[in-house]
């Protein structure tokens, strides 16, 4: 008798496992975690032909069409802080956006892959001390563990000074898009988060970033070759898909369960680095912190999961 209660409790907890397939936030949000990694290859390629900020004109370039798709009715019942809360993201997207293009620019893709897309349990570090959300010991051994994966995947280029200034990008980077997404909380939170109007914020910020750096910065070049011009229009169209497809995964799912599934960027972009780049130096630090990375993200959700059964 006791085997078979034992059975029926392991069976409601892993009832979860066999609903995945089923949903369709989380195929929203695996594509969302595929394109992110398409879009740190090609921003990865784009930083070899242009600067930074011109590159991040190209990806805010395109999230301006959204505007076609912002629910004005609804904005009109918006306050103070919901309107700070939508510059702030603007404001935090180019700023994040921005760190990962110069990372991009001094590191491989797959390292920065492997910070930048580690978003769960940080994101919810910052939700427990920003929107007083729970976080127990079991989060806290979690974060550990994260926090040791990240440390591995930084380890072997630590003597590097480029490779050194690209982990200080990336890590500002990461912290940028967790703070980003603590507002999206907040704003749904208040249910005033409209996505299309935060991905038109986000590009009219990036856009505004770009054009005050033209008098600082090197001069832009336009791409003369078919392989630039093409490079260039992928980059502006992969950053309308990516907030397309976040937008309708959150529409179903939760943040944790979008966030996690970012993380399949990091094996692919680690791919990717192997086979086509052919330089990136497969250390036993690299792999074993993306797996520590991965796994703490994977046992976060496998908690609240059952915390929802």
């Amino acid at each position: 008798m006791s085997n078979m209660n034992s059975e029926g409790v392991w069976w409601m907890n892993m009832q979860w496992i066999s609903a995945v397939p089923l949903r369709r936030g989380h195929i929203w949000a695996m594509l969302h975690g595929v394109l992110q990694a398409a879009q740190i290859i090609l921003l990865s390629k784009a930083s070899l032909l242009m600067n930074p900020w011109q590159t991040m004109f190209l990806r805010s370039f395109g999230l301006l069409f959204l505007v076609l798709f912002i629910s004005w009715r609804a904005s009109e019942s918006y306050t103070i802080i919901d309107l700070t809360g939508n510059i702030m993201f603007a404001v935090l997207d180019a700023t994040a956006m921005g760190m990962q293009i110069v990372a991009l620019a001094l590191m491989a893709p797959s390292r920065v892959s492997a910070i930048v897309s580690n978003l769960p349990l940080p994101t919810s570090i910052l939700a427990c001390f920003l929107l007083g959300e729970s976080f127990d010991v079991l989060h806290g051994i979690l974060a550990s563990v994260n926090g040791v994966g990240l440390v591995l995947v930084c380890l072997s280029d630590q003597t590097d000074k480029s490779s050194l200034q690209g982990v200080i990008y990336s890590f500002g980077s990461l912290l940028g898009i967790c703070l980003l997404l603590i507002i999206c909380r907040g704003l749904a939170h208040r249910n005033s988060e409209d996505p299309n109007l935060l991905s038109f914020m986000a590009g009219i910020g990036g856009l505004l970033a770009s054009i005050a750096s033209l008098p600082f910065g090197p001069t832009w070049v336009l791409p003369s070759s078919a392989d630039g011009i093409l490079l260039s229009l992928s980059v502006a169209a992969i950053g309308v898909l990516i907030f397309f497809t976040l937008t309708r995964a959150l529409q179903t799912e939760n943040a944790l369960v979008v966030t996690a599934f970012i993380t399949i960027a990091i094996p692919i972009t680690f791919c990717y680095d192997l086979i086509f780049i052919n330089v990136v130096n497969v250390s036993w630090s690299k792999v074993l912190g993306s797996c520590f990375i991965i796994a703490t993200t994977v046992l976060l959700c496998i908690r609240s999961a059952i915390d929802v059964q």
